[in-house]
C-alpha cells in the first residue's frame, strides 16, 4: 500500500458498502462491527455483493453469467476490437490508444485510484505504478480473477480487486485521488447514483476519467433508431452527460469524441 496508508493490512481500507464504516478481518470474513454484515474473502478477493444477481431486477446484473464468460477473451481481438469498430466506428481508438489516453488523464495523480468496473483491470493494470495504488472493483468475479493472473504474470504490483456494485461502494468518503470508469457508464441503471457514488469517494478536486458512448458519426450508434432499440445501453448527448456530472458533484467537463467513443475527464467540485 502508499506511503500514507494507515496500515499495512491489505484489507483495512474496505469498508461496508451498508454503513461505511470500518471492517475487521475475522479469517476469510470482512466484519462490520455496526452493521453486523459478514463479507468474505474469495481468493484473496472481498466480496462485497450479496444479491443473486440472476434474480436481480437490474437487467444488466442478470446477464452476469454471460459477462463472467467474457473474461479469458475480454482483452483480445475477439471482444474489444470488435465492440469499439462496431458501436464507435472504424475510425475508433485502438484499445492501446484509449488506455494511453485515459492514462493520461490521471497522469500527475499520485496517491489513490479507485477503477470502478475494472473487468480484468483492462486500464487499471497500465496505471498502477509505485505513485499510484490502483482499486479496483466489478461484480464479476471471474474478470476480477483474470485481473488477479494478468497482474501477476506482468509483475503489477500496488493493485487490488473487490467484488463490489457501483451503488455502494466499499469505501469510506473522501477516500481516493483519482476515478476510472472505463466501458461500463452506459451499462448503470441509475447515471447519477452511479457519478454519486463515485463523487462521494474521492477527494475534493479528484480527476474522473470515463470512456463511454455518444452519438457521435461513427459505428451502429450514429443511427437513432439503432439507438432506440437497445434500451440498456445509455448512449450520452454532451449537454446530457455535462448534466449528469453537475448534479451528481462535478465540475471542468472536457469531452473527447472520436466516432462515437466519448472519452472525458471531470474533476469533483471543491467544497
Amino acid at each position: 500500500m502508499t506511503a500514507d496508508s494507515p496500515e499495512a493490512n491489505e484489507f483495512a481500507i474496505y469498508a461496508c458498502p451498508v454503513c461505511k464504516r470500518r471492517l475487521s478481518q475475522d479469517e476469510n470474513l470482512l466484519r462490520c462491527s455496526h452493521c453486523c454484515q459478514a463479507y468474505p474473502i474469495r481468493e484473496g478477493i472481498p466480496d462485497f455483493v450479496r444479491e443473486e444477481l440472476s434474480q436481480s431486477a437490474d437487467p444488466e446484473l442478470r446477464r452476469m453469467r454471460f459477462i463472467d464468460r467474457m473474461a479469458p477473451i475480454y482483452e483480445t481481438k475477439l471482444w474489444y476490437p470488435l465492440v469499439l469498430n462496431v458501436f464507435g466506428g472504424f475510425a475508433s481508438p485502438s484499445l492501446a490508444e484509449l488506455v494511453g489516453i485515459i492514462a493520461g488523464k490521471v497522469q500527475s495523480v499520485k496517491g489513490r485510484v479507485l477503477d470502478i468496473a475494472c473487468g480484468p483491470a483492462t486500464f487499471g493494470r497500465h496505471i498502477a505504478s509505485p505513485l499510484k495504488e490502483v482499486f479496483g472493483i466489478d461484480v464479476s468475479m471471474r474478470m476480477l480473477r483474470q485481473g488477479v493472473v494478468y497482474a501477476a504474470k506482468e509483475g503489477i504490483a500496488n493493485l487490488h480487486f473487490a467484488r463490489a456494485r457501483v451503488e455502494a461502494l466499499p469505501f469510506e468518503d473522501q477516500l481516493f485521488d483519482a476515478a476510472l470508469c472505463c466501458g461500463s457508464l452506459h451499462l448503470f441503471t441509475d447515471t447519477v447514483t452511479a457519478l454519486r457514488e463515485m463523487a462521494r469517494a474521492v477527494k475534493p478536486g479528484a480527476v474522473l476519467a470515463v470512456l463511454t458512448f455518444t452519438p457521435g458519426h461513427g459505428g451502429i450508434l450514429k443511427h437513432r433508431r439503432v439507438r432506440e432499440w437497445n434500451r440498456d445501453l445509455h448512449v450520452f448527448d454532451l449537454s446530457e452527460m455535462n448534466h449528469y456530472l453537475t448534479v451528481s458533484g462535478f465540475e471542468d467537463f472536457h469531452p473527447e469524441v472520436a466516432g462515437s467513443i466519448l472519452i472525458f475527464s471531470a474533476r469533483k467540485r471543491m467544497a
